[in-house]
């Protein structure tokens, strides 16, 4: 069996360096193909002059055999049986200009055996008796060249071409005989001179395999210089993926890395904080059920306990009134209204103690919270004069019908209120109540809210963590319940509390309910 080793296996360095390493071997490759290049250079060129000077010579040819089957039907000799004849030679010259005006570079013309000469627009008459050719424009062309060219194409009734190659030109003969059904053999001819052809130039040549060398070179450092770049940026994300084994809080670096890098580096950095924030909550539920048990097992002690103390409570209250009743000494009298106001503050703590024991049962309907929090301010009213304490509401953005228990819910604010009230100094104070909504959440339910927000004395950090357990309190006459039977209504609810407090600077108690649309439109219907 073969031996694989799959790409996927190699690590992300080696890989890198594969790349540069081919891309070394690609510059070598590439100066290869460029010196390889540069000798077929040459020839490519040359042919395709040919093929252009062919084709220049065989729309001569085409034009000529369409002049001549004009003549024919005129009854006349075609201008290539009779060259000699003026108005034979203004014609092929005509003829030849026509054709060749668009095609740049190239002159050309015709042959005829009659004569033994070329005829061409840049040509004057030739002379058979001549023993030189007549001056031509086309400067430093073999006359005889281009003349034994034409001849060897006519009398084979084959294409013929010759190239001479000078110092610093060349210089292309390309002729096609003419098929006109004569005894006399003709050809159309087309010539061309080549400066400066590529490869003729051998310093010229050198320069550009120097350019093209260099610009590989400059592709290779650009190839090494990114090799580096993702090496720093991979260095990067796995020290950034060690700190994230030791603190989730912490996040990668790359405002300067590449696109891809930074991508990565964000996409770790979102994942490290969701997971932080998955374990957060995990934490908090897990606090939330250790004092659901600790409630459930306290609330079950509290109502053995409650039970017990409320039948001799309630013998000790009869007793006390019996006697206030018998009593003839005011003294006694007074001390028995004094005893029954304390049975009646323990009676309260019974009845507060079987509340928090017993699992609540809500009975909801939909509720203006904006109407609910104005009756529940407008009972304090009296009790904030005589504190000195300033009301103030903000129900702008009221949230509108919210399902919930009155009852309960009364119960939730009067306890928030009057905590704010006694924390006030003696010299009075602000308590500012606001409601709002939130967006929906990631359930899909939105959001009220009722804010408390006093400039009490606030609550120290340790003991706002403490906030919520029964029976811890900062007041000297408090039973540490209140709080804490708050808190359980409102999660009935599917809510929460949220405390914010600092020393001295008051006391912001914000209590979220969900709303649920549907249920509330239908029963306000």
């Amino acid at each position: 069996m073969p031996f694989k080793l799959p790409l996927s296996r190699i690590s992300f360095r080696w890989q890198i360096t594969l790349l540069g390493t081919l891309a070394a071997v690609l510059l070598l490759a590439v100066l290869g193909a460029i010196m390889a290049a540069l000798q077929y250079t040459k020839s490519a060129v040359l042919n395709d002059e040919k093929r252009r000077l062919r084709e220049a010579a065989v729309e001569l040819s085409r034009e000529y055999l369409s002049k001549a089957q004009f003549a024919k039907e005129k009854k006349e000799l075609p201008p290539l049986e009779n060259p000699a004849v003026e108005s034979s030679r203004a014609v092929l010259t005509l003829l030849s200009r026509a054709v060749l005006q668009n095609v740049e570079g190239v002159e050309g013309g015709f042959y005829s055996a009659a004569v033994d000469g070329l005829i061409a627009d840049s040509l004057p008459a030739v002379q058979v008796q001549d023993d030189q050719p007549p001056q031509s424009e086309i400067s430093a062309t073999p006359y005889w060249t281009i003349l034994n060219v034409a001849r060897s194409a006519a009398a084979s009734n084959k294409p013929a071409e010759q190239v001479l190659a000078g110092v610093n030109d060349i210089v292309i003969v390309e002729a096609i005989p003419i098929h006109d059904e004569t005894k006399i053999p003709s050809s159309a001819w087309a010539v061309r001179r080549l400066s400066g052809l590529p490869g003729s130039n051998r310093l010229r040549a050198y320069l550009t395999v120097v350019g093209l060398g260099t610009a590989s070179l400059a592709c290779v450092v650009l190839t090494l210089l990114v090799v580096g770049n993702l090496q720093g940026g991979v260095r990067k994300i796995e020290n950034g993926l060690e700190n994230l084994e030791r603190d989730l809080s912490s996040q990668i670096p790359a405002d300067a890395d590449p696109v891809e890098i930074r991508l990565i580096a964000r996409a770790i950095n979102r994942l490290g904080a969701a997971l932080n924030e998955k374990i957060e909550s995990e934490k908090l539920i897990e606090d939330r059920l250790r004092h659901a048990e600790r409630l459930a097992a306290l609330g079950r002690l509290v109502a053995g306990v409650a039970h017990e103390v409320r039948n001799p409570l309630a013998t000790i209250r009869l007793r006390v009134q019996m006697c206030q009743q018998e009593a003839e000494s005011e003294d006694v009298r007074k001390s028995c209204e004094v005893a029954l106001e304390e049975i009646e503050r323990l009676n309260g703590m019974v009845n507060r103690l079987l509340s928090f024991s017993q699992t609540v049962k809500l009975h909801a309907e939909p509720v203006d919270l904006r109407r609910l929090l104005a009756e529940r301010l407008a009972s304090f009213q009296e009790k904030a004069r005589l504190r000195q304490v300033k009301l103030v509401t903000n129900f702008d953005n009221g949230s509108g019908l919210v399902r919930l228990d009155h009852d309960r819910m009364t119960q939730v604010f009067d306890n928030i209120i009057q905590n704010a009230l006694e924390a006030m100094s003696p010299s009075g104070g602000i308590l500012c109540v606001s409601i709002g909504s939130d967006a929906a959440n990631g359930t899909g339910v939105r959001e009220a809210w009722a804010e408390f927000n006093d400039t009490g004395k606030g609550i120290s950090p340790d003991a706002i963590q403490r906030i919520f357990d029964p029976f811890f309190t900062t007041k000297p006459s408090g039973t540490g319940l209140g709080l804490s039977i708050c808190h359980e209504l409102v999660r009935a609810h599917g809510g929460e509390i949220r405390v914010m407090s600092a020393e001295g600077k008051g006391t912001t108690v914000r209590v979220i309910l969900p709303i649920r649309e549907d249920e509330a439109t239908a029963r306000s219907a």
